[in-house]
């Protein structure tokens, strides 16, 4: 897949995983430096917004949107995905203290590759696309937007809707609960 960064092409590496289809385990390292594994099924659901620099202003300005409309969200676990460097990510959240949103860092690619948003060339090779895949509670992909220009914002009212899909309570099916599975 191809985005441009200002006009200019710039190729996507890796394979980016399709609605429905499982969330790929990514390796991640939190701001502390420990690494963890996000994806797959989880105790939530995910959301993960995935930025080239929050050191940008419309990177900035949107985990900022993100960390307010995320304020009454229950039941979810957001990151903010970026392969960015340490002192930009330390500079954006000494200034702005994000409450709703952990941030994580793609050092070694794992995430930019399995999710398919790694740039491979151009101004900002080796950075990650700006996109957001959520993932319901079983580790199955909701919703996916890869912004085509890397300038241009999220959907957010596209995205926020499909988030308010994805944490609707399911309805229960009596033919599976607990007590009544090996009768029938």
């Amino acid at each position: 897949m191809e985005i441009t960064i200002r006009g200019q092409k710039a190729n996507l590496i890796g394979k980016q995983p399709n609605i429905k289809d499982e969330a790929p385990a990514a390796r991640v390292y939190e701001m502390s430096g420990e690494q963890c594994v996000v994806g797959m099924i989880a105790p939530k659901a995910q959301m993960f917004i995935v930025v080239p620099s929050l050191k940008t202003e419309v990177c900035s300005y949107g985990a900022k949107k993100f960390d307010e409309l995320l304020s009454q969200t229950k039941n979810l676990i957001s990151y903010i995905v970026t392969a960015d460097s340490v002192e930009n990510v330390n500079s954006f959240l000494d200034g702005y203290c994000l409450k709703n949103i952990k941030v994580l860092l793609d050092k070694e690619h794992d995430f930019g590759k399995k999710y398919g948003v790694l740039i491979g060339d151009g101004a900002l090779k080796d950075k990650l696309a700006r996109a957001v895949f959520i993932a319901d509670e079983n580790g199955l992909i909701t919703y996916k937007e890869i912004v085509s220009e890397i300038v241009d914002e999220i959907n957010y009212d596209a995205c926020m809707s499909a988030l308010a899909k994805t944490l609707e309570p399911k309805p229960h099916d009596p033919h599976h609960s607990d007590e009544n599975w090996m009768r029938h």
